[in-house]
């Protein structure tokens, strides 16, 4: 018995000392956060949202867009209505999305939706150099809690996971989005010019058939 003992407390101080580093708060085994990949390569832009609302609440108090004494001495921290709008006004957030939703060599620029459980945060990023795949890094929050992920979707029906040591993704968008309004310019132009044709056309005939009668009244 005393040797089981010795061994269950050996596991035991391994167990504490493999979650010491982990904060109690975090709320990362629920549902996954989300992003949507849109854009162009000269334009990208995501679109993230919680997966929790506990987990708005969480990032708030942790990005100071909340006060410390929200978190319970148990470090929970509960979801109240109107956290997300705190948290959406919050300059610190913005910052914190920049740093954690990126694209080399791409500026980025945050636009918080004052609901942010249902609309999320856009990230429109401007990228001088743009590729035909584009890769985007996601690690929110998984610097309060490594089992944080995020499912990410894009055009085409492109999927990816961020989650643990997989924080980059390559995405497939459109090249250019003046080139894809060109198209759309170029054809609605040769719609309207075939209708032009058509209507010309239609025109034409009906004098045809008038000169036509008219020739005939006059023979007769």
């Amino acid at each position: 018995m005393p040797r089981l003992l010795k061994v269950l407390a050996v596991v035991a101080g391994i167990l504490l000392a493999a979650t010491a580093g982990l904060p109690a708060d975090a709320h990362p085994f629920g549902a996954p956060q989300t992003a949507t990949i849109a854009g162009t390569t000269g334009a990208p832009e995501v679109t993230w949202r919680f997966g929790a609302t506990d987990d708005v609440a969480y990032l708030a108090v942790q990005v100071g867009a909340l006060p410390p004494d929200r978190m319970t001495l148990d470090g929970v921290v509960l979801y109240e209505p109107g956290d997300e709008t705190a948290l959406a006004r919050s300059e610190a957030y913005a910052d914190y999305v920049l740093d954690h939703i990126r694209i080399e060599g791409c500026d980025g620029s945050v636009e918080a939706s004052q609901d942010l459980i249902a609309d999320g945060t856009t990230v429109t990023f401007d990228c001088p150099s743009p590729a035909s795949a584009t890769k985007i890094e996601i690690d929110m929050m998984t610097d309060l809690h490594p089992a944080y992920q995020t499912l990410a979707s894009g055009p085409s029906g492109q999927k990816a996971a961020y989650a643990g040591a997989a924080r980059s993704h390559g995405w497939s968008l459109d090249e250019s989005r003046a080139a894809a309004t060109g198209l759309s310019a170029l054809l609605q132009l040769g719609g309207t010019l075939g209708a032009i044709a058509l209507v010309v056309a239609g025109g034409w005939r009906l004098v045809l058939r008038r000169r036509q009668a008219e020739a005939s009244a006059s023979a007769s």
